[in-house]
This record gives C-alpha cells, structure tokens and sequence, in this order.
C-alpha cells in the first residue's frame, strides 16, 4: 500500500488509484530499528519532513507550517519536546515522533509497522490510547504486528496473513485456534500462553 514493495501478483487499488497515484493518501510510520537516528535532529525537523508529503505544504509559508507541527505534536503529546534531540527521546516518544510526522503530512490512511516492537508496556497504551483518538479524527489505521495479546481489546477488526488470508474479521470472533495454528505452525501453544513477562510452559528455558 505505501508502495515500498511492488506486487507480486494480483492487483490493489486504493480509493480507486493505483498505489504510485495514491500517496498523497497514504501515511507510513516504519519500525523504530529500520530508522537510522544517529543525526542530530530535533523532534520538530522530523515532523517537519511529514510537511514534503502534504499537499497544502507552503515552502513560503513558515507560520503555517509552525502550526501544522506543533498541531501534530499536540495531538501526541509532545509539543514541550519540539526542540529536543531525538536521541535523547524513548522509544515511544520516538514511535510518537513519527506519528506526529505522519499527521502532518494529512493523510487518512496510517500504516503502522510493528507500532509498539521497541515499547514497553507503559509507552504501548499511550500510543494506543493516541492511535484511538485519531481514529477518531476519521482516520483509517491499519497496524502490521506479530503480537496477539490483548488483540480484541486494541483492534476493531483483523486480517490474519501467512501467505495468504487465513481469516478477517472480529478478533474475538475469527481469532480461533485453528487460525493461530494456521498463521504460526509448531508455536501455537507456545503463543497462547504466551503472556506479558511469562514466555509459556518453559518461561524462556
């Protein structure tokens, strides 16, 4: 969808476009470990590059685009971060950081991947509880993860992929055994009693 990867077979259309035409729709927020931080960039220049993306976006227009920033740092919650460096941040003020870059590029379309990989509990229901109140914006957010706990508590409805569509749905509805077992194989039993701090029978021996 966000065109990083082309097709290898079938077809998507996304509001009617083709997916190279349908950026300006699109908002990307890649996995923390894929982002080189090693720049000396503030929180407020890394939100600024979501502006290079939004079609309203106004070279010549500083106050606006100020505003569009400090909006969007509003909106996660760190706006008396804006001059920070990002190397002094968390790894959910990080994954906030890139929410915030994605708003202000406008799009109503977010791709998350893997949202809280590098977050710890805390950090998870704030982005969470940030991500629920976008939606309510009328954004439609679509979040790639392997992790299934609490999985009808946090999502609306999902797509259970290995290889192809094993179920879409409800999660209390089309979660069931058989389609944990279909998309992770040998380590199903593992994944059900899998638990916050407890890894399972074995708890990670």
């Amino acid at each position: 969808m966000a065109g990083i990867t082309p097709l290898s077979h079938g077809s998507l259309m996304i509001k009617g476009l083709q997916p190279n035409e349908a950026k300006s729709f699109i908002g990307y927020v890649p996995q923390n470990n894929q982002i080189n931080w090693n720049f000396p960039l503030s929180v407020k220049q890394v939100v600024e590059m979501g502006l290079i993306n939004n079609k309203t976006f106004n070279p010549f227009s500083s106050k606006k685009n100020n505003h569009l920033i400090e909006d969007s740092l509003s909106k996660v919650g760190l706006l008396n971060r804006i001059h920070e460096n990002i190397n002094n941040l968390s790894g959910g003020q990080l994954q906030r950081v890139l929410l915030a870059r994605t708003l202000t590029q406008g799009a109503d379309i977010l791709l998350l991947d893997e949202a809280f990989s590098a977050v710890d509990i805390g950090a998870e229901e704030d982005v969470m509880k940030i991500i629920n109140e976008i939606k309510q914006d009328g954004k439609t957010i679509l979040i790639a993860t392997h992790d299934i706990n609490n999985i009808e508590e946090k999502y609306d409805e999902v797509l259970c992929l290995n290889r192809h569509c094993c179920a879409f749905g409800n999660p209390s509805e089309v979660l069931t055994e058989e389609v944990i077992e279909e998309m992770y194989g040998s380590h199903n039993q593992m994944l059900r009693e899998h638990t916050p701090g407890h890894h399972g029978a074995h708890n990670g021996n």
